[in-house]
């Protein structure tokens, strides 16, 4: 999770002195989903229990989280949307509170099969699907698996460009050093803030450290989860299903959005994936990190809305 809202403001400073970091991390997270008319649900597939957060009315946007991160990454940019669609951000199985078998394949095909089983699970016939970094690259396989239930699909700084240039983070792997988005402890996560965002969101240190704590636990599955992923040898990155060959022909509308200032992913991915689709609309954030829905959630569902005129 990479985003906090001032719990401090919202709970009082009396409050933040005498409650625990764990109550007051719970606190504070209720408090913003509340705030953007959010609702805690959940839901079975066969492997386990999905958890989601959905709100809103009119079309289903089904919007997937990146690598090591959850649903609420969403909660900000979602009061911006919910007055047009019934947004629902589901945590990935593997991350968040959703089902954790660290015997399971966790790469992209597998993924896309329990999306597919989430959506059947909730009713999902058509709708809007969209994804951030992991979730992109989940997302893009998901629409060309299933365009007949996919009315446009939304990219914002995705995973899966196999022709890409090196991100900071890939010359990372490269050089067989531990990539920014693998946290495990508290140092690890504030390296991480600096890393994924262009101008970091305030966090206060109690919760920084309640978050490390989270992180830190999900190290051991969340190292697998990132090898089965990027399918890493002597350095070198080797995707089952890169979106710069699935995506070829796709004929959905498609926007893609990638920051600027992206360090994890380069941001010649959005000319890339672009150019191989026909219905799609580029736009590059000035400015801007690896999370715009976080680090600018208002600008960002103004592109999307904009985007989708329908």
């Amino acid at each position: 999770m990479l985003y906090f809202i001032g719990v401090l403001i919202l709970i009082g400073f009396v409050a933040y002195r005498m409650t625990p970091p764990e109550k007051l991390f719970e606190l504070g997270i209720s408090a913003e989903r509340r705030i953007s008319g959010l609702t805690l649900k959940t839901s079975e597939i066969e492997e386990g229990e999905i958890a989601y957060l959905e709100g809103g009315s009119g079309t289903p946007l089904l919007l997937l989280h990146g690598f090591g991160a959850d649903k609420d990454n969403w909660v900000r940019m979602a009061k911006h949307l919910t007055s047009k669609y019934r947004v629902i951000a589901p945590d990935l199985p593997g991350f968040g509170d959703s089902l954790k078998q660290p015997d399971l394949n966790y790469d992209v095909p597998a993924q896309v099969a329990r999306l597919q089983a989430f959506a059947a699970s909730i009713g999902l016939s058509a709708f809007h699907i969209g994804g951030n970094s992991m979730g992109g690259y989940i997302a893009g396989n998901y629409a060309v698996e299933h365009p007949d239930q996919v009315l446009s699909l939304w990219l914002l700084n995705p995973l899966g460009v196999a022709t890409s240039p090196d991100s900071e983070m890939f010359t990372m792997l490269r050089q067989q050093e531990r990539p920014a988005v693998l946290v495990g402890d508290a140092n690890q996560y504030r390296e991480l803030l600096a890393f994924a965002f262009h101008k970091p969101p305030f966090i206060p240190e109690v919760m920084i450290k309640e978050l490390a704590k989270r992180t830190e636990a999900s190290f051991p599955l969340n190292s697998k989860i990132f090898q089965q992923i990027h399918h890493i040898t002597d350095g070198q990155v080797h995707f089952t299903v890169p979106l710069d060959t699935v995506l070829v022909g796709f004929e959905k509308p498609t926007l893609i959005i990638w920051g600027d200032n992206d360090r994890v992913l380069h941001v010649a991915g959005a000319d890339i994936l672009g150019k191989l689709v026909s219905q799609s609309e580029v736009q590059v954030m000035k400015d801007m990190g690896h999370l715009p829905m976080i680090e600018a959630p208002s600008k960002t569902a103004k592109l999307f809305l904009q985007f989708d005129q329908t």
